[in-house]
């Protein structure tokens, strides 16, 4: 979409039409991922809330409100949208590098799932980077006994071993989300491999889709 709306400008906003994606995915994401966090955190901190989880959903939204699912949300896109960006910016740049240093890679499957291994490292770890303030924010509000907002959390996290506890924990996460974003793109590629389909297939795919889309949207009209 982003690219039809700028048109022939699309090129030269690459990495802001890259960012804005992210943060939409990530925010759609943590929408859909909190409330079964809420859920699954009542369940281990308190054992005896239900007998299972349409019990405990059931009694939170009746106690607290359906609102209560998503009461997370703030703290998680804290941590989920730089951690996206990151990931999808350094994975897009650095799979383009080495098809543009290696360009029989783009011919070669195995070379081709390398780079896609080596792009995801590479945007995993940059991404625990960046992340990394926000994930040990939100990690200090869940280990707090009361309810506090990130900016107390961050503060408080500052207040006992000034800024570079805000990163703490990062050789952990540089062992881990590389692992797992590296794991994720190459699954998808190898997939995509499999089935046969290119990049350049998946985007005609999404101009169709578009196309019917806004075909669609403007035949609806007042009956």
């Amino acid at each position: 979409y982003l690219n039809d709306f700028l048109g022939q400008q699309a090129s030269a906003y690459e990495v802001a039409i890259i960012l804005i994606s992210s943060a939409i995915s990530a925010t759609v994401g943590t929408f859909i991922l909190v409330p079964f966090e809420s859920i699954r955190i009542r369940t281990v901190a308190q054992p005896d809330y239900g007998k299972n989880i349409l019990d405990v959903t059931a009694r939170i939204v009746k106690e607290e409100g359906a609102s209560s699912l998503f009461s997370a949300v703030p703290p998680f896109l804290l941590k989920e949208i730089p951690f996206t960006m990151a990931k999808f910016v350094i994975f897009t740049f650095m799979t383009r590098y080495l098809y543009e240093t290696f360009p029989a890679a783009q011919e070669d499957i195995q070379l081709s799932l390398l780079v896609s291994l080596a792009g995801g490292i590479s945007g995993g770890a940059v991404a625990a980077i960046v992340s990394n303030p926000a994930d040990a924010t939100v990690s200090e509000m869940k280990k707090a006994k009361s309810n506090i907002t990130p900016i107390a959390a961050a503060q408080g996290l500052i207040e006992k071993g000034g800024y570079a506890n805000l990163m703490r924990g990062l050789p952990v996460r540089m062992a881990f989300y590389p692992l797992v974003t590296s794991l994720q793109f190459l699954v998808y590629d190898a997939v995509r491999i499999y089935l046969g389909v290119g990049a350049d297939d998946l985007k005609v795919y999404l101009d169709v889709l578009g196309g019917a889309l806004k075909k669609g949207g403007s035949m609806i009209g007042p009956v």
